[in-house]
């Protein structure tokens, strides 16, 4: 049987006597519900993004970095793509297109603090003022690559052309300039022996894998996983015979002796910033 602590007569007279004095609590009114529009942090809606998820976790504080050359297309070469991806064989999720503009990645999209942006900014900045601009071309054949996230990123695959003249200037600024500063900080550089490409359409894809880490986010070629992964849009036949009827057409409708890169793009959140490339 439980012993009960009843305390003496006086601490019960003084009990009465504490409760005699208290005034009647009063009913404490609740807070106003927030408004559905007040967030606290972004929501990943892929309905928001064409079916896309965050391949990783909103982290208050930190701003999405992403340095890449941009690229400004002729009409004509818009035009030919845009009939390229008409042409394809239909695909289980909508073909989106990353059209008119087109851009090259030279980082992966890495996390920045606040103190850390500006730095960073000044440092590439030093840096890209020792390379000279450059001349570069893309090639005229249409690739297919493939970037394969678990723990519930989005698959996606993409269309892209292979930069053809730049892929050393491309080599140097990455080697000498981005992975470099990247490392001052710990964050993980670019994609070991990148193959430059720029992406004119994605499209969502699902396959079944086995359970091997493929979180890294690589893009690669799909002729690398073609027998692996039957799954996958744009099969090799399919754009084989895209090739073969406007390779030569995307070649003529880039500019004379290709497009002069002068400057990196450095997008930080949704603040996009120009750094010059030293005149040749």
């Amino acid at each position: 049987m439980a012993l009960v602590d009843y305390g003496s007569s006086s601490d019960d007279e003084e009990g009465h006597a504490l409760q005699k004095s208290a005034s009647p609590s009063k009913k404490q009114k609740k807070l106003p519900s927030l408004p559905l529009t007040f967030d606290t942090a972004p929501k990943d809606d892929p309905s928001l993004h064409q079916g896309r998820k965050r391949s990783r976790p909103y982290v208050d504080g930190e701003y999405n970095t992403h340095v890449y050359l941009s690229l400004s297309i002729p009409l004509r070469l818009s035009k030919i793509l845009e009939t390229i991806i008409a042409k394809l064989p239909p695909s289980p999720n909508p073909i989106h297109a990353l059209l008119p503009s087109l851009h090259i990645s030279l980082t992966r999209p890495v996390p920045l603090r606040r103190h850390q942006i500006q730095p960073f900014k000044d440092e590439l900045a030093s840096r890209l003022g020792q390379i000279c601009t450059f001349k570069l071309s893309l090639t005229g054949s249409v690739k297919a690559y493939y970037n394969e996230v678990t723990g519930g990123g989005s698959n996606r695959v993409f269309l892209a052309l292979r930069v053809g003249a730049g892929v050393s200037e491309l080599k140097k600024i990455v080697d000498v300039v981005l992975d470099p500063t990247l490392k001052k900080i710990h964050l993980p550089t670019y994609h070991d022996n990148p193959e430059f490409h720029t992406s004119f359409a994605w499209t969502l894809f699902s396959t079944k894998t086995n359970d091997q880490d493929t979180s890294r986010g690589n893009l690669s070629a799909f002729g690398d996983r073609s027998e692996e992964t039957p799954g996958l849009p744009f099969g090799e036949e399919d754009l084989d015979r895209v090739n073969s009827i406007f390779e030569s057409e995307v070649l003529k409708a880039q500019p004379a002796g290709g497009w002069t890169i002068s400057s990196v793009e450095v997008k930080v959140a949704k603040e996009i910033a120009t750094i010059p490339l030293k005149l040749a």
